[in-house]
Order: structure tokens, then sequence, then C-alpha cells
């Protein structure tokens, strides 16, 4: 299935990062260059942090397998925990939810599970504790974003950490998505939950199980 873009996405300046990349690494490779003339052995400072910037801005291209029955990692992480729990928001019904803890250094987008159009986009204020909290998942500062798929709804949240608190979203109401679409970052150390309701799925990860968004199939879903 080919790479999704979103109508209101920007197109990346350098192939491989997030466009928001383009101004930090065009400053750190000025500032390299100048220390290379004024003092070499400065030099290896600012390109040491532009390698950095370059790492925490990454934004790969990714193809989602062409299966429609398949549900798809939301991030790239670790499974943290997988719970039944009721989920009011959207979904309305008793559900599982995947939490993925995004490392600081993982590549911060979070994709679409599965096709769908997107139905509701919410922003969530709250507070900064450890992604791997229990109640961090309804306490923390998150953008909920819910899909309408042909199984019925799906939930993403996007959950701010001690560190990343920046949270950006890119779907709008009204989009419709394939499998594996960006949905928004989370960086430097975040955490993606995945809500779908439990009698719709055949859930095929567990806690500690290393993903890729959009690539590691974490289950199959059963039509309603």
């Amino acid at each position: 299935m080919p790479e999704q873009t979103l109508p209101n996405e920007r197109t990346a300046h350098i192939p491989g990062l997030d466009p928001e990349a383009t101004p930090i690494l065009g400053l750190g490779l000025g500032l390299t260059g100048l220390a290379l003339g004024l003092r070499p052995r400065l030099a290896a400072v600012p390109l040491a942090l532009t390698a950095l910037a370059a790492a925490l801005y990454r934004d790969p291209e990714r193809v989602t397998p062409a299966d429609p029955g398949g549900l798809y990692a939301p991030a790239d992480g670790a499974v943290l925990r997988i719970e039944e729990v009721y989920e009011h928001r959207f979904v309305h019904s008793d559900c599982l939810r995947l939490s993925v803890a995004i490392g600081p250094l993982s590549v911060p987008v979070v994709r679409a599970p599965a096709g769908g159009l997107v139905s509701m986009v919410e922003h969530v204020p709250g507070e900064y504790r450890p992604v791997d909290d229990r109640e961090a998942g309804e306490c923390n500062e998150r953008i909920y974003i819910g899909l309408q798929s042909d199984w019925g709804p799906l939930l993403v949240a996007l959950v701010a950490g001690p560190l990343g608190r920046r949270l950006i979203c890119r779907a709008r109401p009204g989009d419709r998505l394939e499998p594996g679409a960006r949905l928004g970052t989370a960086r430097f150390g975040a955490r993606a939950d995945l809500y779908v309701q439990r009698d719709v799925i055949d859930l095929a990860t567990e806690p500690g199980m290393r993903l890729v968004a959009g690539v590691s199939r974490i289950g199959t879903l059963v039509p309603l």
C-alpha cells in the first residue's frame, strides 16, 4: 500500500525528516561551518547537536501491508500494557487499550492503525506524569483522534510525557485515511494509546513487544 499523505501535510524538504527539522539542521550545519573556520576543535559540538536533532525529527516513509483485516501499530516503541477499560469519549463500549511507550529517540510519528474517517479530534490539557504511570492516560495532556473504521470506532490518544510536552495533530475531522497514515507527532518520550472494541479484535501482541508504527501487525479486526 503506498504511503498516505494527508491534504494538510507539508512536504518534507529533507527526505525522511519532519519539515520542522529543515531550519534546525540548516542552523546547525551553518554553525559547524563557522566553527571549522574559526575554531576547528569546536566544530564537533554543533555537528553532534545537528546529528541529534536529525535523530529526533525522523519521519521515514512507511508502507503498510495491504491487508484489510489487519490492525497495525500506532507508534514505534514497546507495548507497556494491554488492559480492559470502558471508553466513554468516542467508542462508548468496553475496549482493549493498548499502550505503546514512545522512547525519546524513537520515531515520534503516530499513525492510523486502520483505515477510516476521522470523526473526532479533541485536545485535553493535563499533567506530565511518566508515561508508564497507569493514570497518565487519563491525567496527562493528550490529543484524542477518533476513526470510524469498517469494523466500528477506533480511538487513538497521543499522550504527553515529562519531556515530550509538545503534541502535534495532523489529522482533521472529515479526513479519510488509509492504514498507516500519519496522525500526529509526540516527541521526546510520549505514549500512544489505542482503544478498540473488545469483541472485534483478535489481538496478537503482548507487553514488552517492540512495534514499528504502520508496519507491525498487532491483531486482526473481526467484522461486527
